[in-house]
């Protein structure tokens, strides 16, 4: 299987994340609520993936992204290579341009992350802030 890289995006309004849930129709994790993201394109930068992703998915601008960790995450087509990124100084009005819909969660109300291993990695760093 082939090993690809993604970028996650960590977006926060004061002590809320926004989250994502996906279309139904997706072939990797379908329906699941994870934070938004997406493929680094071929040539690339990992931040500049940040901020394609997060303009094409939520339509919003990010001044500063700082990375914070990486996972790897098995899906039924490739392994991704998550790099996650808390996007500081973001502006604009959020809306879902891909996913079934978007929504903000309390920091409190990570245990509505599906991917356990993804909640976990915010768990560790969001208690940091």
């Amino acid at each position: 299987m082939r090993t690809v890289d993604t970028v996650a995006l960590i977006v926060l309004d004061g002590d809320r994340l926004l989250v994502e849930r996906r279309r139904r129709d997706k072939t990797t994790d379908p329906g699941v609520v994870v934070v938004p993201g997406g493929h680094v394109e071929e040539g690339e930068s990992l931040v500049d993936a940040c901020a394609r992703e997060l303009k094409e998915e939520l339509d919003l601008d990010c001044t500063e992204f700082r990375f914070v960790d990486q996972m790897l995450w098995e899906t039924p087509i490739e392994t991704q290579n998550v790099h996650y990124f808390v996007c500081k100084g973001w502006s604009g009005v959020s809306k879902s341009k891909e996913a079934a819909e978007i929504f903000f969660i309390g920091i409190d109300e990570l245990c509505l992350i599906d991917i356990e291993k993804e909640r976990v990695l915010l768990e560790k760093h969001l208690k940091k802030q």
